[in-house]
């Protein structure tokens, strides 16, 4: 497998706090590739970074070869970077098919096949046909983290970034994001994916990144990973 996004030395202080300490990390083409750590550990912040929500105080940030640590969101987003944020983004007043109307609207031309080519094939893709008409300010939560990712999707991103979102599901609604999200290689897209729910990423993610204090401390297969002793002394006594 190839590389389509490297990080090298990423660093990102925010006046005399260091949120990122020269963090080296690359995904893969294919790839579903997990980021764990405690809370305050840097791993939204990494995503902000990559998503030019921040910009660097050192490293660079490079996307299928090409340098875009200094590129403004949307134009990251423009070239095949998706998002998906820990809170729900949505318009509350407007349907679930007009927001993704709109974001299909938006979508940038890849030029390759893309699997769903309406909005409706988007919603029926992430389950969420029968409440097409509900406006999305009246969602239950598990269906508002779905149009999320339908919203994110629309974009027709090669790479999709999840921040924690397996927060606030149950079971069966856990259950159903892992098969979606395990769907999207075959379609071209890979996934760099943010939870605390260990056994999620054990079941979505074959290679884990751990961070603690804005460093890395750990980085390859998820079991080898969660069985480092510097990362169990991370979690003690927490979810590991």
């Amino acid at each position: 497998m190839n590389a389509i996004l490297d990080i090298k030395g990423l660093k990102k202080q925010f006046g005399g706090l260091t949120a990122l300490s020269g963090v080296d990390i690359s995904i893969e083409e294919g790839e579903i590739l997990g980021i764990v750590g405690p809370n305050g550990s840097g791993k939204t912040t990494l995503f902000n970074v990559i998503t030019g929500v921040y910009k660097p105080t050192d490293g660079k940030v490079s996307w299928r070869g090409r340098d875009i640590t200094s590129l403004a969101a949307h134009e990251i987003s423009g070239a095949g970077i998706g998002y998906t944020f820990q809170q729900a983004m949505a318009f509350p007043g407007l349907s679930v098919h007009e927001n993704v109307q709109i974001a299909c609207e938006h979508a940038r031309n890849t030029g390759r096949p893309y699997p769903w080519t309406t909005p409706a094939a988007l919603l029926a893709f992430v389950g969420l046909t029968a409440l097409a008409d509900e406006r999305a300010g009246v969602l239950p939560f598990g269906s508002l983290r779905l149009l999320g990712i339908a919203l994110a999707l629309a974009t027709r991103p090669s790479l999709i970034l999840l921040d924690e979102p397996a927060a606030g599901l149950n079971d069966k609604e856990t259950a159903t994001l892992v098969g979606l999200v395990k769907q999207f290689p075959g379609h071209g897209i890979s996934v760099c994916v943010i939870d605390h729910d260990m056994k999620l990423m054990q079941m979505l993610c074959k290679r884990l990144v751990v961070l603690d204090f804005g460093s890395k401390i750990a980085d390859g297969p998820t079991q080898a990973v969660l069985a480092d002793p510097k990362v169990l002394e991370v979690y003690l006594g927490g979810a590991l």
